[in-house]
């Protein structure tokens, strides 16, 4: 049978949000991150990262009958200099060992050559074999690891901390302190954190929380996604997506303190699991989130594409002076 490939720009709100949504927990189910996929985080992890950003460009297979069996997303960068992310490729199962996840890889790679843009893929599990031969294969380079932690929410004495939503009106402060933490981001980037976190569909005010400290600064901020839904298969979750921590602050109180808290945010709007990918190097938040019950459940890599060969330049005829 063949496979047709296509490529496009994502457009949020569409059918084809439920179908990567069942495209992508096929990819998933049976491995130590399978988790709930809906048509919003489908929309949550596809929409351009800030106002100026291209649309996400979508490489589909389809069969002939117009089935979905395979889709790879290349999400482009908030800020010209930033870095691109790709998503997938993903292949339905029963497709698997077709070539159908190369023939993506190939189509996809079309999208930045010759612009300079540096491109890395999403989380890939170590486990996940098959994911992690399909870039080295094609000579993508293997960046640092990351670290998958999970754990059912229970309830926990409260931190006599206090902890409260933080706002629009905290924009500034949150600013700085994630570019006091995060500076190679650059300033744009951080100026940027607010809008960024809260224009996520997933995003509630009751789970971005901090921890105020001394001269009107920030002692701590974190920010919790839940991903609610009514598939009787998956249990309801939150990401705890960011944790940031003074470096002046008493980093165990604190970080306990705003784990706590998005995690009871999260159980509040019918979360059931508490789950965190963190850089293999930070080792704090590690320990932070083990400390709030969660437990490594697997270890994640990330894959750079190789430098794509500049495009020709068109040649340019003199003409001949008569």
């Amino acid at each position: 049978m063949t496979i047709q490939i296509t490529t496009t720009r994502y457009r949020p709100d569409t059918a084809l949000d439920d179908e990567l949504a069942d495209l992508g927990y096929q990819g998933m189910r049976g491995w130590a991150d399978q988790r709930p996929v809906t048509a919003t985080l489908v929309r949550s992890r596809l929409r351009p990262p800030s106002p100026t950003a291209p649309a996400t460009s979508l490489v589909l297979a389809r069969t002939p009958s117009g089935d979905l069996v395979g889709a790879a997303a290349l999400r482009h960068p908030a800020t010209p200099d930033g870095t691109a992310r790709l998503w997938g490729p993903v292949v339905a199962r029963e497709w698997q060992q077709a070539g159908i996840g190369s023939r993506l890889l190939t189509h996809a790679q079309v999208l930045w050559t010759g612009n300079g843009m540096t491109v890395v893929t999403a989380e890939i599990p170590v486990n996940r074999a098959h994911g992690c031969e399909l870039f080295e294969r094609a000579g993508w380079a293997r960046l640092h690891g990351a670290v998958l932690l999970k754990g059912p929410i229970t309830r926990r004495d409260m931190s006599r901390l206090v902890v409260r939503p933080l706002d629009a009106d905290d924009a500034t402060r949150l600013a700085t302190l994630y570019q006091m933490i995060n500076s190679t981001d650059g300033p744009q980037v951080a100026a940027d954190t607010y809008r960024r976190w809260s224009s996520d569909e997933r995003f509630v005010p009751d789970a971005l929380l901090a921890v105020d400290g001394p001269d009107d600064s920030l002692a701590g901020v974190a920010l919790g996604y839940p991903l609610i839904h009514t598939t009787a298969a998956e249990p309801p979750e939150v990401l705890v997506a960011d944790v940031l921590v003074h470096p002046a602050a008493d980093r165990a109180t604190v970080a306990s303190a705003l784990i706590t808290a998005v995690i009871d945010a999260g159980a509040r709007h019918g979360a059931q699991v508490a789950r965190a990918i963190v850089p293999i190097h930070n080792r704090p938040l590690i320990g932070d989130l083990r400390t709030a019950g969660l437990e490594p459940a697997e270890d994640i890599v990330y894959y750079q594409a190789p430098p794509a060969p500049a495009l020709p330049r068109p040649e340019v005829t003199r003409a001949t002076a008569r």
